[in-house]
């Protein structure tokens, strides 16, 4: 499951936990942190919509960033694919 992308800094991550009245957010990346650690994911740079989080459900796959290898600050990335036909 566990995917480094591009160096230790972004990575695929399972959803774990969310909470879309409280807005957390946790994932886990098994291969590097193991299967019972979860992370959680920054509140820098979201904000409610209509009074609730957007979360994503527990299970999703995401792509997941950090700004330090202390892993102090994760961060969803959003990856909206653009199909060209």
């Amino acid at each position: 499951m566990y995917t480094e992308i591009f160096g230790p800094y972004i990575h695929r991550a399972i959803v774990s936990s969310s909470d879309e009245i409280t807005g957390e957010i946790k994932v886990r990346i098994p291969s590097k942190f193991g299967p019972e650690i979860a992370l959680d994911i920054s509140f820098i740079g979201r904000q409610k919509v209509d009074g609730v989080w957007p979360v994503p459900a527990i299970g999703t796959q995401v792509v997941v960033a950090t700004d330090s290898r202390e892993y102090t600050n994760m961060f969803i990335l959003n990856v909206n694919p653009i199909v060209q036909g």
